[in-house]
C-alpha cells in the first residue's frame, strides 16, 4: 500500500477521522492496532513472524535492564536480528557468493528447491531494534517501557515500510501528549505535497527516460550511460526524500515528530559532509553501531581507513543481497578513507571555506560521483553494471563494441553498411534529454528549500493561504501532469 496510492488515502482517512475521535488515553492502542493491521495487508504469515520478533526483542529489552552487569541480553538481541535478517534477506547471495567461490553444482541448484520470502520492513525494523538494545546497554532507563508501547514504537505504520530509522528519544517523548496541534497540521499538508510532487513530477517521470537504459546498458553510448547516472541521482533522492516528506507527513498528521532523513545532501562538498545529509538516520545507525564499535578513528591511522572502508560496505549490503550493493558500500569506504588521507595526513584542504564558486565545482564534483555509484546503485545485477562501466568508458559513441567482440569481422560492417547504412550499427542516444535538464532545475529547487529552511519561515505567517492556494495548485498539476510510475525505490530494501 504506497503512500501515493487510492487505498493508502482510505486507509489513512478512516485512521486519521477515528484517531483524533476516540479519548487520548484510546490513541496508543487504535494506532498499535493500525500498525498491525497496515503490516497484515502485506502478508498475514509474516505479521506473526514479525510480531514474535519484536515480542522476543522485548523481552531482552527488559533483560538488559534487570541485568545490567551481565553482556548476553544485548548480544543475544543483536544476534538475533542479525541473524532473522541474514537469512530472510541474504540467504540466496550467501549461497550464490559460495556457488561462485567453489562452482558446487549443489549451490547453484539450491534456489530451485528452497524459496524464501523476504518480509515487508526487515531491514528497517531490525536495525530499529538493534539501536534500541544497544542504547538501552548504554543509557540504562530509570523505567520500563511498556510492551504496548515497544510495539508501538517498532509497528508504528508511518515509517513502517522505509524509515527513517527511529530511536528510543526520537519517538518516546511524542507519547506524552497526543493532541491536536495546528502547526503541525500545516507542516504536515506541506510536506505531504512535497513528497507527491518529488515523486510523482520528478522521479517518475525521469525513471521513464532511464530505464530503458538500465534494462540494456550494452546498446546505450558513454554520454547516455553518463546521463543515465545523472538521472538516476535526481531520481532517486526525489523519490526517497518524497517518500520520507509524506511519511513525516503522515506522522504529524498523528501528532508524531519524526527525524528528518534529507538535509540538501547534493549540496555537500565533501563525501564526509553528503553522508551526515543523505539518509541521515542509516548514517547515524552506521557510525553509531558500526564504525564506533569497531573503534571509530581513535585506532591506529590504516585501522581508521579500514573501519571506514568495512561500515561503509556493510552500509552496501543493508541496502540489498547483490554484488553490486558491495561495490558500491566498498566505493564510497575508499573515497571517504582517501578524504581523510589527504586531509589528515596530508594537510591537503579539500573542501573550499570561502569562496562560493569553488564550494560550487566541488559540490558538482561529490554531485558527479555520487552519480558514479549510482550506476552500481542501479544496476541489475553485477553482470549488468560490468557491461554498464565497459561502455562507460569504452564506447564512446562509435560502433557497438558488443558488435566486435561476438567475432564479427570488420569487413562484414563494411559490406551490410553499403546496403543498410552506418547508423544500424551505431549506438543508441538517451531520449528526452531535455527532461533530465528540467529536472534537475527542480532537483536544486528542492535542495535550496532544505538548505535555507530558516528562509521558509518567514512565509508561514500566510499559512491560512497558502497552504489552500499550494493544495489546488498540487493536485492540478498532478492531475495534468502525473505519469505511470512504480513503487518506491526503498520499498524493496
Amino acid at each position: 500500500m504506497l503512500f501515493n496510492s487510492i487505498s493508502f488515502l482510505f486507509f489513512f482517512a478512516v485512521v486519521y477521522l477515528v484517531y483524533w475521535s476516540i479519548p487520548e488515553r484510546a490513541r496508543k492502542n487504535f494506532l498499535l492496532l493500525s500498525g498491525i493491521f497496515f503490516y497484515s495487508l502485506f502478508s498475514l504469515s509474516f505479521s506473526i513472524h514479525f510480531l514474535f520478533i519484536v515480542g522476543i526483542n522485548y523481552f531482552l529489552y527488559r533483560q538488559i535492564i534487570l541485568k545490567q552487569d551481565k553482556n548476553w541480553p544485548v548480544r543475544t538481541a543483536v544476534i538475533l536480528n542479525v541473524v532473522n535478517l541474514g537469512f530472510f534477506k541474504y540467504f540466496y547471495f550467501f549461497n550464490q557468493v559460495l556457488a561462485d567461490v567453489t562452482g558446487y553444482p549443489v549451490f547453484q541448484s539450491i534456489p530451485e528447491f528452497i524459496h524464501i520470502a523476504l518480509p515487508m520492513a526487515i531491514s528497517f525494523y531490525s536495525f530499529q531494534m538493534i539501536a534500541a538494545a544497544v542504547d538501552t546497554k548504554r543509557n540504562p532507563p530509570q523505567e520500563f517501557i511498556t510492551i504496548r508501547d515497544y510495539y508501538l514504537f517498532v509497528v508504528f505504520f508511518p515509517v513502517l515500510i522505509a524509515g527513517p530509522i527511529m530511536r528510543i528519544p526520537d519517538f518516546f517523548p511524542n507519547l506524552k501528549s497526543l493532541k491536536p496541534d495546528k502547526d503541525k497540521m500545516y507542516r504536515a499538508s506541506y510536506l505531504m505535497m512535497s513528497g507527491l510532487v518529488k515523486k510523482i513530477l520528478v522521479a517518475d517521470p525521469v525513471s521513464i527516460t532511464i530505464t530503458p537504459i538500465f534494462s540494456n546498458p550494452g546498446a546505450y553510448d558513454s554520454f547516455s550511460l553518463f546521463m543515465a547516472g545523472i538521472g538516476y541521482s535526481i531520481q532517486v533522492y526525489c523519490d526517497f526524500s518524497g517518500l520520507t516528506d509524506m511519511a513525516r507527513s503522515v506522522a504529524l498528521f498523528l501528532g508524531f515528530e519524526i527525524p528528518e532523513n534529507f538535509k540538501a545532501p547534493f549540496f555537500a562538498t565533501s563525501g564526509r559532509e553528503l553522508w551526515r545529509r543523505w539518509h541521515i538516520t542509516l548514517s547515524f545507525w552506521l557510525r553509531e553501531y558500526i564504525y564506533i564499535p569497531l573503534g571509530g578513528s581513535r585506532v591506529t591511522e590504516w585501522r581508521g581507513y579500514y573501519n571506514l572502508i568495512i561500515t561503509m560496505t556493510i552500509g552496501g549490503i543493508w541496502h540489498g543481497a547483490d554484488y553490486t550493493f558491495v561495490v558500491w558500500g566498498f566505493y564510497w569506504g575508499v573515497i571517504l578513507a582517501g578524504e581523510r588521507m589527504l586531509e589528515d595526513k596530508y594537510k591537503i584542504p579539500l573542501t573550499p571555506q570561502k569562496s562560493l564558486s569553488l564550494k560550487i565545482i566541488k559540490a558538482f564534483i561529490v554531485f558527479i560521483l555520487f552519480s558514479i555509484s549510482g550506476l552500481m546503485f542501479r544496476s541489475n545485477n553485477a553482470e549488468s553494471m560490468i557491461t554498464l562501466f565497459h561502455g562507460l568508458f569504452i564506447n564512446g559513441n562509435s560502433y557497438l563494441v558488443s558488435f566486435f567482440q561476438s567475432g564479427t569481422s570488420s569487413w562484414l560492417l563494411e559490406s551490410s553498411s553499403l546496403f543498410m547504412g552506418e547508423e544500424l550499427f551505431y549506438l543508441e542516444r538517451i531520449k528526452d534529454l531535455e527532461r533530465v535538464f528540467y529536472l534537475f532545475i527542480a532537483l536544486v529547487l528542492f535542495h535550496v528549500i532544505q538548505y535555507f529552511p530558516e528562509k521558509m519561515k518567514s512565509f508561514r505567517k500566510y499559512d491560512p493561504y497558502l497552504m489552500p492556494f499550494l493544495g489546488i495548485l498540487t493536485i492540478f498539476l498532478l492531475a495534468m501532469m502525473s505519469q505511470d510510475g512504480g513503487e518506491f525505490i526503498y520499498y524493496k530494501f
